[in-house]
């Protein structure tokens, strides 16, 4: 991967992660955007010094980590210490997907041991949306969870700005961690069933 091969991934990443209407699995990561533009950005240099570091794949990961992670979308603010623990935490979650799975799933039995309330509106947001946003939950198991019950369908119904700005992140999300991992579905219900029932 050469600097400009790193500045087109870096794009069609950051307009998947934030337009409605582009799909980097659809478009499989091209975006229209010519060598010459690219040599005239003052930022070049930081995607020179991505090509030196990463392949192409890691580089993926590393920009999917921080799009669905951090309020960082500029290239210059992802090459800083906080966006590689950020990095290196999904990094790590992501490779121990189901023993972490484990993990949120007893965090939230011991919260609530029924588990449909997880997804009610009763008091305010739902218990299990709170939990991630005080990343007490991964967003994998978020996108696990609503594989095995579809709750966003439900939750896209309320009209809640912070709720509909989720949904459209897990919904670019979650093709993502299918990509990287081999998610039986059968499975992750099964620990769900063995955890609440």
């Amino acid at each position: 991967m050469n600097g400009f091969e790193a500045y087109k991934t870096y794009l069609s990443l950051k307009q998947h992660f934030s337009q409605k209407s582009y799909d980097y699995f659809k478009y499989r990561g091209k975006v229209n955007v010519s060598e010459t533009k690219y040599l005239s950005r003052r930022d070049r240099y930081s995607f020179e010094k991505v090509a030196k570091r990463f392949s192409k794949d890691d580089f993926v990961k590393y920009l999917v980590a921080n799009f669905c992670n951090s309020d960082a979308d500029w290239i210059g603010a992802m090459l800083n210490g906080k966006s590689e623990i950020t990095y290196k935490k999904w990094l790590k979650n992501t490779e121990s997907l189901t023993y972490n799975f484990r993990e949120e799933l007893s965090q939230l039995y011991e919260k609530e041991g029924d588990f449909n309330k997880l997804f009610t509106f009763e008091n305010g947001h739902p218990l299990l949306f709170r939990m991630y946003m005080r990343r007490d939950v991964s967003i994998n198991t978020m996108a696990i969870l609503n594989e095995i019950v579809k709750y966003s369908n439900v939750w896209s119904k309320k009209d809640d700005i912070m709720i509909n700005e989720f949904i459209f992140l897990l919904d670019k999300y979650t093709p993502f961690i299918y990509t990287y991992n081999n998610i039986e579905k059968a499975k992750y219900k099964k620990l769900v069933l063995d955890i609440f029932n």
